[in-house]
């Protein structure tokens, strides 16, 4: 019989050859071609890096593809140190395992590069861009080291960085750097005179699973749009006619359901051609073979999307008045498939809402925007890169007093949202027509917040949009309003980087309830008020098991009362 071997699971794709920190922690201390300091700080780097991961030294390789995504998950203000702190420990962590041969030393000196990539990085350098200098410093220095001309760039070189970081970088993601990299070089060509007139392409994130509209034939792209017209205005005089007109997001959502769908019996055998109505979809065997091909891509998990597309295809049915056979069949695919109602929040938002009751935490969230409104400008801080942090300070600061959802923030038009009677107050006033469930919202903003916005819109210009622009969070041409999973993810890092909390756009709707439940335990009505729910039942069902902290704490304190002997 074999005796038990225990094995690091987290290591098992780390070569066997790869040295552990503590290996580079011995060898630096005997290289006495480095200063008694140099070798320190190196130690101490190392040391530092691998307390954050939680391990002791002889635990961590030296793997640039192991410490990557873990290092990438850490805030040095998760961590109680400052950003520059912490970037000395990474950098010094990274010196060492260039001492012990493991990975390349950079290239930093402008004396580095042949004469045609210097002359184009002075040109950088002399714009003064303060978006092209930091994402394509690294990447022209890598071309210079290969040798790769300015007017040979090729998407292969870019793929080939990506490659090269993957293997020699410790804390940055290679794929965020390399389309980085790429991004910056195309703005280079738009906005630096002299650089080549070369376009990198860069590959889509999106995993499309729907065909484009002209794989399938005109007559069935012309009915979803005719669909879709009826649906967003409808005649209440028509048999089995709507009350009321369908939202143009959620006709976006219903017609990339439908065309989704399509595809799904393309992949299951159907030649696209052959689609050429609604009304074959909606055929019983048809929507029975779409669905088992959902069903098996999700290895026979019902999943939200395929529930909710079978709900789509029974609603259809009804709509387009398919037989009554027809309709019950849909009906009963729909009845199948279909998930038990969701009770609470998900696990995920939980355990994040659990750290913010914590009042220390808590309170690093509340006072960031005053926190980064006071941070005092730097020598070495653009008028872009504070305006940019105002911002996010003036976004995070509504969020708190105001829980409404990402769209609503990112669309906020000074002139029409924010309303000011003339007493020195302000509101924040969304309309029925911008809300998801047709209700109209209004918040009283607080002092403070008023002062930040006012603040912010007096210095925002020119670095971040054209004056006159009337949206609080503005795309940079002006033209319209950020999009809100751009401005989602700008506030969810901005938090991230600054208090080192997970925390995203929709959390802060979770966090207003549970503050107020807190406070005032079973007042629901005011908290469906706040958030603007239509049903008191959809407000309970979705927190209700917020109060269970606040009366399990209630109830240990009621024990250790009358273990005291306390009335």
């Amino acid at each position: 019989m074999s005796g038990h071997v225990d094995l690091d699971l987290d290591l098992d794709f780390v070569p066997p050859s790869v040295p552990m920190f503590s290996d580079v922690i011995a060898s630096i201390g005997r290289r006495e071609s480095l200063s008694a300091t140099r070798r320190r700080d190196l130690i101490s780097g190392l040391r530092r890096v691998a307390r954050a991961l939680g391990r002791d030294p002889q635990e961590v390789p030296c793997y640039p593809p192991w410490l990557q995504p873990r290092l990438a998950k850490l805030s040095p203000a998760a961590l109680g140190l400052k950003p520059k702190a912490w970037q000395n420990a990474l950098s010094d962590a990274r010196a060492a395992m260039v001492q012990a041969g493991i990975v390349p030393r950079r290239q930093h000196s402008i004396l580095d590069l042949s004469d045609d990539w210097r002359n184009l990085w002075h040109s950088v350098l002399e714009s003064d861009d303060p978006t092209v200098k930091p994402a394509l410093g690294r990447f022209v220095y890598f071309l210079n080291r290969r040798g790769v001309a300015p007017d040979r760039v090729t998407s292969a070189d870019a793929l080939a960085y990506r490659d090269a970081l993957q293997h020699n970088e410790i804390s940055k993601s290679p794929e965020v750097a390399y389309r980085a990299a790429v991004n910056g070089w195309n703005l280079a060509v738009k906005r630096i005179a002299g650089w080549p007139r070369i376009t990198l392409p860069l590959p889509s994130r999106v995993i499309r699973k729907c065909l484009p509209d002209d794989a399938f034939p005109q007559r069935f792209q012309d009915e979803i749009t005719a669909l879709m017209q009826r649906l967003a205005r409808p005649d209440p005089l028509a048999d089995q006619g709507r009350l009321r007109a369908l939202r143009p997001a959620t006709l976006k959502v219903y017609r990339s359901r439908i065309l989704r769908f399509a595809s799904e019996l393309v992949g299951s055998g159907i030649e696209a051609a052959e689609i050429n109505s609604i009304a074959m979809l909606l055929a019983p065997e048809m929507a029975e073979r779409g669905l088992r091909q959902m069903l098996h891509d999700s290895n026979g998990q019902i999943t939200p999307i395929i529930s909710e597309t079978a709900s789509l295809l029974r609603n259809l049915g009804r709509t387009t008045q398919q037989p009554k056979p027809a309709q019950d069949r849909l009906a009963e695919l729909a009845r199948k498939l279909a998930l038990p109602p969701r009770r609470g929040m998900t696990g995920k938002n939980r355990d994040r809402l659990r750290v913010l009751q914590d009042q220390g935490t808590l309170q690093r969230l509340l006072w960031l925007p005053e926190r980064l409104f006071a941070k005092p400008s730097s020598s070495k801080t653009s008028r872009f890169t504070a305006a940019l942090a105002r911002e996010g300070a003036v976004a995070i600061a509504i969020l708190l007093y105001c829980p409404i959802r990402a769209k609503n923030l990112a669309q906020i038009n000074i002139e029409q949202h924010l309303q000011r009677p003339g007493d020195g107050r302000v509101y924040l006033v969304i309309n029925e027509r911008d809300t998801k469930n047709a209700r109209p919202l209004e918040f009283e903003l607080p002092a403070t917040v008023v002062r930040m916005i006012d603040r912010h819109l007096a210095s925002r210009c020119p670095e971040l949009c054209p004056r006159g622009t009337p949206w609080l969070f503005p795309r940079r041409d002006g033209a319209g309003p950020v999009l809100s999973s751009q401005l989602a993810g700008r506030i969810s890092k901005r938090i991230r980087k600054e208090t080192g909390i997970e925390m995203h756009t929709h959390l802060f709707r979770h966090l207003a309830v549970m503050n107020w439940l807190d406070a005032n335990p079973g007042s629901y009505e005011t908290a469906r008020r706040l958030l603007g729910h239509s049903e008191l039942s959809h407000t309970i069902n979705l927190y209700s098991g917020l109060e269970v902290t606040t009366a399990t704490r209630a109830f240990a304190d009621l024990v250790t009362a009358r273990m005291e002997g306390l009335p």
